[in-house]
C-alpha cells in the first residue's frame, strides 16, 4: 500500500492513497466535465419527479446516479473523482448543522442522550458482530462488520431531518447526538483494520489497545486544540474581513475555517465532517452566523446532490440480482435488526414509544462510511472481495430505501397513533370537567409566556406537550401539563377541546403547526386557533392552511425596536 513519506500517514489518508488521492487524473480530462453535466442533467430530471411524487428529493439523486452510473447506463464511470467531491457535500451538511446548534444548546440535550448514542453503538456493534462471528467469520471481520453496521448514514438522517424542519426538534436533537458519536467511533475501528489487517494471527492483542489508546488522545487533543483556538480567533477573524466589505473574501474565508478544520481533524483521525461540525458550532456563537449559513448553502446542496449519486452508482445492480437471496436478507436483518435494537434502547432510556419508532426509522440504514470501512478491511484481507461489495451493496440499498422508508412510513405510524387511545384516556380522565379553557401546544418558551399571561388573569388553560421532562418540571410546580399529540383526533377530544375558546400552538416547526391545525380544523371546524410563525413566508402558509391569526415573529422584534426608537426621541425631546 503507497505511503506518504513527507508527513504520517493516518488511516484516512491511506485510503485516499488506495483510491488515488481525493482528486483522480481524470480531473484533468474534459470527460470529467462531460460526466458532471450528465450528473446534473439526470439529477434535473429524477428530483422534481420524485418530489412530485412524495419520495423526496434524496431518493431522486440515488435514482439518478443509478441510472447514468457504471452499472446503469455507463455515461458516468469515474465514480471515485466524483466521490471525493461529493464528499465535501457531507462536510458542508455537518458545518450548517453545527451552525444551527451552538454549544449552549449541545450541552442541554443532556448527558442521557449521549449515553444513548455510545449505548447504540456498542450494542448493535456487538449484536452484528456476534451474528458475524457465529456464521464463521474471524473475531476482527466480526469487530469490523459490527462496527461499521453499527454506523448509520449522516447524510441521509440529516438531509431528511432538514428537509422536514425536525433537526431542532426533540428528534432531531438525539439522532444528530447519536450520529456524532457515530463519526467518533470511525477512527478506532480504521485503527483495528490498520494494526490486524493482512498480519498472520488477525487477532485483538496489546498492540492494538495501544494503538487505540494512541488515537483516542490524539483525538481528544484535537478536538481540545481547535475549541481554544475557534473561540480565541474565529471572531476577530470575521471582524477583520467583514470590515473589508468584500463578499467573496468572506465567504473563502468560512470555507478557509470549515475546510481548514475538516482537514486538521482528519490528519488528527477523526472525520472530516466532525470537524466541520465543530466549526460550525463554533461559528454558532459568533455574530456572523446567519450570514455564513446563507453563504455556505448552496456548496451543500450541490455538493451534497452529487454525493448522494455517487451512492447510487455504488448499487452494483447485476451483482445483486446474482446474490439477490444474500443481498436481501442482509438489507432485512440490517434495517429490521439496528431499527429494533435503537427502539429498545431509546424505551430504555424514557423516549416516548412514537418517538422512539420514528428514531429507530430514521437510523436504521447503514451508512457512508461503511463503504470506507468494508473497502478498506477487503483491501487489507480482513474481508474477502465477495463479502465486502455484498455489504456496500447491502448498506447502499438501506441508504436508498431510508427516504422512501420514512416518506411513506410516517403515513402509516400517523394513522397508528392516530388509533392509540391509552394517553387519550388517560388524558381525559384528568381533564375531566375542564371548560372554557385555552389549549396550548407545546410549553416551550413561547408556551410559557402564554401560560402565565393566562395564568394573571385567572384564565383557564390545559397544555399538551411531548417531552416527559417538560411535563414532569411543569407539573412539579403545578401547571396543568399533559402528555398528548395534538395531531390526533381522540387527544383534542380528550383535552375538551369541544368545550374550549381557542387552540394556541407555539411550536416553532411549521410543518408540526400545520399538522395540529388540519387536526383540529378535521375534528372541531368552528375553534378558533393561534400559532406563532417564524417568519412571514410560514404565517403565509398557516393562513393557507387556514389559521385563525397567525404572528410572524419578526413582528414582535419591529414592535421592539420601534419602541425603542420611540423611547430614545422622548428621551432627546424632553
Amino acid at each position: 500500500m503507497p505511503v506518504v513519506t513527507t508527513r504520517p500517514c493516518g488511516p484516512i489518508d491511506r485510503l485516499y492513497d488506495e483510491a488515488g488521492g481525493l482528486i483522480g487524473k481524470s480531473m484533468h480530462e474534459t470527460g470529467f466535465i462531460q460526466e458532471i453535466v450528465i450528473l446534473i442533467g439526470a439529477a434535473v430530471i429524477a428530483v422534481p419527479i420524485c418530489q412530485k411524487l412524495r419520495v423526496g428529493s434524496v431518493l431522486g439523486y440515488l435514482f439518478a446516479g443509478l441510472v447514468v452510473g457504471p452499472f446503469g447506463l455507463t455515461l458516468v464511470s469515474d465514480v471515485e473523482a466524483i466521490k471525493a467531491i461529493g464528499e465535501l457535500g457531507i462536510v458542508f451538511l455537518l458545518f450548517v448543522i453545527g451552525l444551527e446548534l451552538p454549544i449552549e444548546r449541545l450541552k442541554r440535550i443532556g448527558l442521557a442522550t449521549y449515553g444513548l448514542g455510545s449505548l447504540q453503538i456498542l450494542v448493535t456493534m456487538s449484536a452484528i458482530g456476534l451474528v458475524a462471528w457465529l456464521l464463521d467469520f474471524n473475531i476482527v471481520a466480526a469487530v469490523v462488520i459490527g462496527g461499521a453496521l453499527a454506523l448509520s448514514s449522516t447524510a441521509i438522517v440529516i438531509e431528511t431531518l432538514r428537509s422536514r424542519q425536525q433537526t431542532r426538534s426533540a428528534l432531531g436533537r438525539v439522532a444528530i447526538a447519536i450520529l456524532l458519536l457515530q463519526d467518533l467511533a470511525v477512527s478506532p475501528l480504521l485503527v483495528v483494520i490498520e494494526v490486524t489487517g493482512n498480519s498472520v494471527s488477525q487477532s485483538l492483542d496489546a498492540n492494538l489497545a495501544a494503538e487505540l489508546g494512541l488515537a483516542a488522545v490524539k483525538g481528544m487533543i484535537a478536538i481540545g486544540i481547535i475549541m481554544i483556538i475557534g473561540r480565541l480567533l474565529l471572531s476577530p477573524l470575521l471582524r477583520i474581513v467583514a470590515g473589508a466589505r468584500s463578499p467573496e473574501l468572506f465567504v473563502a474565508s468560512v470555507l478557509l475555517v470549515a475546510l481548514g478544520t475538516s482537514y486538521f481533524t482528519e490528519q488528527a483521525g477523526l472525520s472530516l465532517a466532525f470537524g466541520a461540525f465543530l466549526a460550525g458550532m463554533l461559528l454558532a456563537e459568533t455574530e456572523y452566523r446567519h450570514q455564513v449559513a446563507a453563504d455556505i448553502e448552496p456548496f451543500r446542496g450541490i455538493l451534497l446532490g452529487l454525493f448522494f449519486m455517487t451512492v447510487g452508482m455504488s448499487i452494483d445492480m447485476l451483482f445483486a440480482l446474482d446474490h439477490i437471496l444474500v443481498i436481501v436478507g442482509l438489507v432485512i436483518a440490517i434495517m429490521a435488526g439496528k431499527g429494533a435494537l435503537i427502539f429498545g434502547l431509546g424505551r430504555l432510556f424514557g423516549i416516548e414509544k412514537w418517538r422512539a419508532i420514528r428514531l429507530g426509522a430514521h437510523l436504521c440504514q447503514g451508512g457512508e462510511f461503511g463503504f470506507v470501512l468494508f473497502a478498506l478491511a477487503a483491501d487489507n484481507g480482513i474481508l474477502t472481495r465477495e463479502a465486502s461489495l455484498s455489504l456496500v451493496v447491502a448498506v447502499a440499498i438501506s441508504m436508498a430505501l431510508t427516504p422512501l422508508i420514512l416518506s411513506q412510513g410516517l403515513r402509516w405510524l400517523e394513522q397508528m397513533e392516530s388509533k392509540g387511545t391509552s394517553d387519550s384516556e388517560e388524558l381525559a380522565a384528568e381533564a375531566d370537567g375542564v371548560a372554557n379553557h385555552t389549549i396550548i401546544v407545546g410549553y416551550g418558551e413561547v408556551g410559557g409566556i402564554v401560560a402565565r399571561l393566562l395564568k394573571a388573569r385567572e384564565l383557564p388553560y390545559l397544555v399538551l406537550d411531548m417531552s416527559p421532562r417538560v411535563i414532569k418540571e411543569a407539573r412539579s410546580h403545578g401547571e396543568p401539563v399533559f402528555y398528548g399529540d395534538a395531531t390526533i383526533g381522540s387527544v383534542l377530544e380528550a383535552a375538551q377541546a369541544g368545550t374550549a375558546h381557542a387552540v394556541v400552538i407555539s411550536t416553532r416547526t411549521p410543518q408540526v403547526a400545520i399538522r395540529v391545525l388540519r387536526a383540529v380544523r378535521e375534528h372541531f371546524p368552528d375553534l378558533p386557533v393561534f400559532a406563532r410563525g417564524g417568519n412571514e413566508i410560514t404565517v403565509s402558509e398557516l393562513r393557507k392552511a387556514g389559521i385563525t391569526d397567525a404572528i410572524p415573529e419578526t413582528l414582535d422584534s419591529g414592535l421592539r425596536l420601534v419602541g425603542a426608537v420611540l423611547d430614545e426621541i422622548d428621551r432627546r425631546d424632553s
